[in-house]
């Protein structure tokens, strides 16, 4: 049931409809002219209009483009009844936004029929509409929720670094004890890692962070990264080979891509055996700057390798349940909004790889500038 407005400047029109109509429990109201239906969906909002294309002053399809216009983004359907049948005024009708048409004499079936099917799909969309309000204030709560947490997090996690830091630092460690400190310190560079992650994460999948891109050479960055880790790589003895160079330079946001590095290569670490190999190499490729880095540790299946920079997935192979977690997630996204993209693949002795590919400086100044022409 929904409440109806009839609009014809003939009494004796509005009384049939109105006939046919009131049966049915709808609420029935009327205008005789398209001013007073405008004064009508102003106050009353009706849930569908049915409007006479043939009248003074404003006419059905004038009515119908200012019915539309006014209710914005609420769906009110309009139904014309016109006694015009040729195609040129269903098109007109159609271009001001009419949705539907009925032919003079109306038939009662088919008013009935088009007038509940209306009624349907404008409940349906309120009902989408009411479920998008409340996802918008769901997504709303939870970033606040997050940036509440990240706050709260990160000055303890802090402390702990600093603590640890200066431990590390102390004289006349106990080798033990200096290798502890340090796979702690690094552990606690990781959760602060993933704490800055969770935030920008909420931006990149809005499309809200920019990143602040710099000319930066990629092999000294990423040397870095493998030389903190040096404690670790020597306590489980595995070798890492660099093919880094200095000469590949990107135009990228320095500390996103850092994070992205440090989750690679953490990934790798991680999934290396004792007395393995991690291998990094980086190449030019036309306009792009391509790192890949790969490890001795089991193969990703070729069927989940579509699957591992996805958000939360969890994926089952030969090797056992894989929790992918928001890492590659954040990689995947952070990449690509340089203008970059990642991969994973093999070689013929490492049988995982990932890849990432970056746009290098020149060509993304170059891409710049075109797009700004």
């Amino acid at each position: 049931m929904g409440r109806i407005l009839i609009v014809d400047d003939e009494p004796l029109n509005r009384e049939l409809l109105r006939a046919y109509l009131e049966d049915h429990g709808h609420e029935l109201i009327e205008a005789d002219s398209g001013g007073r239906a405008l004064e009508l969906v102003k106050s009353g909002a009706p849930d569908v209009v049915l409007l006479d294309v043939m009248m003074p002053g404003l006419d059905g399809f004038e009515t119908t483009e200012r019915i539309k216009a006014q209710t914005g983004g609420d769906f009110l359907p309009v139904i014309l009844i016109t006694a015009l049948a040729d195609l040129a005024s269903r098109n007109r009708g159609l271009k001001c936004g009419a949705d539907e048409f009925l032919t003079k004499p109306v038939d009662r079936q088919e008013l009935l029929v088009r007038v509940g099917n209306l009624l349907a799909l404008r409940a349906k969309e309120r009902e989408l509409l009411r479920r998008n309000v409340e996802l918008i204030e769901l997504t709303r709560y939870k970033e606040e929720m997050s940036a509440l947490l990240v706050h709260d997090l990160k000055n303890p996690m802090s402390v702990i670094l600093s603590g640890l830091d200066f431990a590390s630092r102390a004289h006349a460690l106990d080798e033990e004890v200096h290798e502890a400190l340090g796979d702690a310190l690094g552990a606690s560079r990781r959760v602060m890692r993933l704490i800055a992650n969770l935030v920008d994460l909420m931006r990149l999948e809005s499309s809200r962070l920019e990143p602040r891109r710099e000319p930066t050479a990629l092999g000294p960055l990423l040397a870095t990264l493998i030389a903190q880790r040096a404690s670790l790589t020597r306590h489980r003895q595995i070798t890492v080979n660099q093919r880094l160079g200095a000469d590949a330079v990107a135009s990228i946001d320095r500390d996103l891509i850092a994070r992205v590095f440090e989750n690679l290569l953490d990934n790798a670490l991680q999934h290396t055996p004792t007395g393995g190999e991690v291998r990094a190499w980086i190449e030019h490729t036309g306009g792009a700057v391509q790192l890949r880095l790969g490890n001795s540790g089991p193969p990703i299946p070729p069927e989940l390798r579509p699957v591992v920079f996805e958000k939360y997935r969890q994926a089952s192979s030969a090797l056992g349940r894989m929790n992918l977690g928001l890492g590659l997630y954040f990689c995947r996204l952070a990449v690509e909004a340089h203008g970059g993209r990642m991969w994973v693949e093999e070689s013929a002795d490492l049988p995982a790889v990932f890849g990432c590919e970056l746009p290098r400086a020149g060509a993304a100044a170059n891409e710049a500038t075109r797009s700004q022409k």
